[in-house]
């Protein structure tokens, strides 16, 4: 993929976790479609020029389920889109990253340890890339739902009576988020998240 289409791209999932007008929609679609005329990507070259003459104005939900398929097709561009509104918990934040990053492995990711290790790229949907971006949709939904409560619920549970976890590392933890300077569970996978310079983030 061209680097032009691939920041055409980029700016259409910006455009839909709405951080930019729509007139930026029409001209990346514009760009796309004028990139792929003679279509080296056919796939690239229908959705643009599908959404080019879609009535005004654009039902957001429907591009956004189109686009979600497109990238779908083609891990090759490395384009992960996560759909904020379904993390509850931290059980439903594993399912979500196990659904678009690792639906084609015969195993499933489910600590910080291993997201962060994901992010390195050496297993899941989107090893093979030559960049690699983040497109977290209602990523304010995906706060609030790991936030203080949650992380709260979490610490406790590291706690509990026979755990085998690091007793004096997780008090601490749990004493710093009840005091309010602690980070929640979202400012953590955050963090591992920007730790990664070669990803890029949109939210």
């Amino acid at each position: 993929m061209e680097t032009n289409d691939r920041n055409q791209l980029a700016v259409i999932a910006q455009v839909l976790v709405g951080d930019l007008q729509e007139q930026a929609l029409a001209e990346s679609l514009t760009s796309l479609r004028e990139s792929n005329r003679e279509p080296n990507l056919p796939d690239l070259f229908r959705f643009a020029d599908k959404w080019l003459k879609a009535p005004v104005p654009i039902v957001v939900a429907e591009l956004w389920a189109d686009f979600t398929q497109l990238i779908s097709l083609h891990p090759e561009w490395g384009f992960v889109l996560i759909e904020g509104a379904s993390i509850v918990d931290i059980p439903s934040f594993y399912a979500e990253l196990n659904k678009v990053y690792m639906a084609d492995e015969n195993w499933k990711i489910g600590s910080l340890d291993g997201f962060d290790d994901l992010l390195y790229g050496g297993f899941g949907k989107v090893q093979e890339a030559k960049k690699h971006t983040i497109i977290w949709k209602d990523i304010d939904h995906s706060r609030a739902a790991l936030g203080v409560t949650t992380t709260l619920a979490y610490y406790q549970e590291k706690l509990a009576a026979n755990s085998p976890f690091n007793q004096t590392y997780f008090q601490q933890k749990l004493s710093d988020l009840q005091a309010g300077k602690g980070q929640t569970y979202f400012d953590i996978v955050a963090e591992i998240i920007q730790s990664h310079p070669k990803i890029d983030w949109i939210h």
